[in-house]
């Protein structure tokens, strides 16, 4: 198992979301993150900020693009990672680019209370990413069944 299970607890997984643009990926996911107690008020505004400055988008190499959003520690209430995976895809800048663009079908939102812990959880994400099997997995994923065990392998 790449990412401990207990990262996705509160089963925060969206899938086959048509959403229109990286506004309404924000503002649909921090709702259910909201919902749950996850993460705070202040959280969509964070991200969709932190967004502007460090954009999170990545072309793997299977072509699909997967986005990586994060933010301040003082915005969330406990570790978790989101998930919703696009209907279509929405355009996210490239990560370290100001101008490249990503069309991204796979979000993975990462809200960890220590930093720290926000380099480990992007290594274990790069690795998981590397294989495009399971990046296949998650786009053809549609529950939240399916979608634990692909995280359990």
């Amino acid at each position: 198992m790449l990412i401990d299970e207990k990262f996705f607890s509160k089963r925060v997984l969206l899938f086959n979301e048509d959403l229109a643009n990286r506004t309404e990926v924000f503002e649909k996911i921090s709702a259910e993150l909201q919902s749950k107690g996850i993460v705070k008020e202040s959280f969509k505004d964070a991200i969709e900020n932190r967004e502007k400055n460090y954009p999170t988008g990545l072309a793997l190499n299977s072509g699909i693009g997967v986005a990586i959003p994060h933010t301040d520690p003082e915005h969330i209430n406990e570790n978790q990672v989101g998930f919703m995976s696009l209907k279509n895809p929405v355009k996210f800048r490239q990560m370290g680019s100001e101008t490249e663009v990503v069309p991204v079908k796979l979000v993975f939102v990462l809200c960890l209370k220590e930093a720290h812990k926000q380099l480990t959880m992007l290594q274990e994400l790069m690795e998981l990413f590397g294989d495009n099997e399971i990046i296949k997995e998650f786009l053809l994923c549609s529950n939240e069944s399916d979608f634990m065990k692909i995280i359990k392998k």
